[in-house]
């Protein structure tokens, strides 16, 4: 049975929820859940939950004591941010995993080998979970990590950004894994040679299914949106489709795609504000203008891992983001631009002070400065 959209008014305990739809608030989900109780019910109602979309097939309508123990809550309710110290050595291992994972997987299409999705599908949990401990930390590691395979840095960059983006929507775990898997394989056929990683985007699609269809437990769902993803949402693109025929994976995909290739760190075109601007102007007629409002919320306007410099003329590398301010994350500055030195680094949360405001976004290596050496 299809998901169903239900008024909060409407919810009985017992539905499944799958995601918030409509609120006034801004209740972050972490989850997939059953509600159990009224009562839980009632608190999604006072934070703002207006409309909510339920599997009806997961609904369970025994008493509510027998009802399974996951309960649907907002994520600072039963699951703390970890800090994001704590973090670090995690993602950094999930990313370096990932890493040999999307090399092998490069290497074998390269070779005319079958992939081995099992590793695909694992390395893609692993991207999943350490999101959702603490985003700002992948997202930032990602950034500043430099690969001479430009292919392999895009398809990672593309399912970090994928990760970030399928938890902030609260989408279930399953599909969350699904759209990485999709994000870190939307190129494979790129990697066939030197010829194809010239090629546009849409006239690598073919040889990118081609190499996939070869693996007979890719999930069909995963295939549909790699094809789609070169799609516009009026009809302009690759497949020439319209765009209630586009999957709301493959809008994802196209999203999380172009800005990567705006902000690519190898050889950034944009910097995340300008690029942000310029994909904006996209929409509605290519990117969803929804969607895509969504990302930009999701990841930053300034994304951890960017280098920016303060009004006082000092450099900083952000940290963390901040949801209600994001104008003002938490950096670490370590360098003063106007009189080019070095300073002490020292972490500082400008949404805690009024004496820095970010100026603009820059590029380190304008200075000679390598961003790895700052962490």
């Amino acid at each position: 049975m299809a998901y169903q959209e239900v008024n909060i008014s409407d919810l009985q305990p017992g539905s499944y929820v799958v995601q918030v739809l409509q609120q006034s608030g801004d209740i972050v989900v972490k989850h997939a859940g059953w509600v159990r109780t009224r009562q839980a019910i009632e608190i999604l109602r006072k934070k703002g939950v207006k409309v909510v979309l339920i599997d009806p097939d997961k609904a369970i309508t025994t008493a509510p004591a027998a009802l399974p123990a996951e309960p649907i809550a907002p994520a600072e309710d039963f699951a703390p941010r970890v800090l994001f110290a704590d973090e670090w050595p995690r993602a950094e291992k999930t990313l370096l995993q990932t890493q040999r994972v999307q090399r092998q997987m490069l290497d074998a299409v390269r070779s005319d080998n079958n992939i081995d999705l099992t590793l695909v599908h694992e390395v893609s949990a692993g991207l999943a979970e350490s999101i959702s401990r603490n985003q700002d930390v992948l997202l930032c590691l990602n950034r500043i990590a430099e690969q001479s395979d430009s292919l392999l840095q895009h398809s990672i960059s593309c399912a970090v950004y994928m990760a970030a983006f399928a938890r902030y929507l609260n989408l279930p775990s399953h599909k969350v894994q699904s759209l990485i898997t999709a994000a870190l394989l939307h190129d494979i056929g790129k990697a066939i040679g030197p010829d194809y990683l010239q090629m546009a985007d849409h006239l690598a699609i073919p040889a990118s299914l081609n190499a996939l269809q070869k693996t007979a437990k890719l999930a069909g769902e995963v295939s549909l949106w790699i094809s789609q993803h070169c799609a516009h949402l009026d009809g302009s693109g690759v497949p020439k489709i319209a765009a209630r025929q586009i999957e709301k994976g493959s809008r994802m995909l196209a999203i999380v795609n172009a800005y990567e290739k705006l902000t690519a760190s190898l050889a950034p075109k944009l910097g995340p504000l300008a690029a942000s601007r310029q994909l904006l102007e996209r929409t509605p007629h290519q990117l969803d203008a929804e969607l895509l409002q969504l990302f930009i919320k999701c990841i930053g306007i300034y994304p951890p891992g960017s280098v920016v410099k303060l009004s006082s003329g000092k450099l900083a590398l952000v940290l963390e983001n901040n949801a209600k301010k994001p104008l003002l994350p938490k950096v670490k500055v370590f360098y003063h631009s106007v009189h080019q030195h070095h300073i002490p680094p020292k972490i500082l949360d400008l949404s805690r002070q009024q004496e820095e405001q970010i100026d603009s976004c820059v590029d380190l290596k304008k200075f000679g400065l390598d961003v790895k050496n700052y962490i």
